[in-house]
């Protein structure tokens, strides 16, 4: 009997620092710094310095608007924006779209780790990954 509880408490000890954090939305939210480096075949592709700003959907409360500036000459240029779909339980943030330029998919993937931010995008059909991004939370930008 004793051999079966220890056991048990082991498990139980064990899995729960397997547990991934939920993540709120609001934690998400204000501005993040980094950078995205080009991966993958395209030979247009530069690497940016950039700045993400992390507010709620204007049109659907359940998502989470990026609007992404890249840095030119020290000063912010709009890249773009999207809503991205928001998993607290996972962490996450995706958001699919069509490129502009080729008529093809792309999908944004990140992954919520307290003051980081890191992820991919993915360019369909190839299953190629175009970018990787790792931004930080900028200071005193705690929402």
């Amino acid at each position: 009997m004793r051999t079966s509880v220890l056991i048990f408490f082991v498990l139980i000890f064990s899995f729960s620092g397997c547990a991934q954090k939920k993540v709120d939305m609001d934690s998400v939210l204000g501005d993040w710094t980094g950078e995205s480096k080009c991966v993958g075949s395209n030979t247009s592709c530069h690497d940016e310095v950039v700045v993400y700003h992390f507010t709620r959907s204007k049109t659907d409360p359940t998502k989470i608007n990026l609007s992404a500036d890249k840095i030119i000459n020290g000063k912010p240029e709009f890249m773009g924006e999207f809503d991205f779909t928001f998993d607290p339980d996972k962490a996450t943030l995706t958001a699919e779209f069509t490129i502009p330029r080729t008529g093809g998919k792309g999908v944004w993937s990140f992954t919520v780790d307290g003051d980081d931010i890191e992820g991919t995008l993915t360019v369909y059909p190839e299953k190629e990954i175009g970018r990787r991004v790792k931004v930080t939370r900028k200071k005193n930008d705690k929402q």
